[in-house]
């Protein structure tokens, strides 16, 4: 019988992290597009620095969770999209704080 390889537990618990916060910016992202619900777009003051704090802490989780999987041999698919998502939750935060003026 051939041995199981361990289980990517901070990738599993980086991704889960990450949609605490990415399914309800979602959210307001689309609702904010209905013409009558434009009043929507306050939350994401709130939700912008929420999105790059749990981002950063994504990313974190991601990388140990790597490093870890990498040494023992495991599995790194949990922890690999953890990091893509995590990246992703930094993008809309960045493109605030970066200036684009040419």
């Amino acid at each position: 019988m051939a041995a199981r390889r361990p289980a990517d537990v901070l990738g599993i618990v980086a991704v889960i992290l990450s949609a605490v916060l990415l399914l309800p910016t979602l959210f307001v992202y689309l609702v904010g597009l209905i013409p009558e619900m434009n009043a929507i777009w306050w939350l994401g003051i709130i939700l912008l620095p929420l999105l790059f704090v749990d981002g950063v802490i994504v990313i974190v989780l991601a990388v140990i969770g790597l490093i870890v999987a990498v040494r023992r041999g495991g599995r790194r698919v949990w922890s690999i999209v953890a990091l893509g998502l995590g990246i992703l939750m930094l993008v809309p935060a960045l493109l605030v704080l970066v200036p684009w003026s040419s």
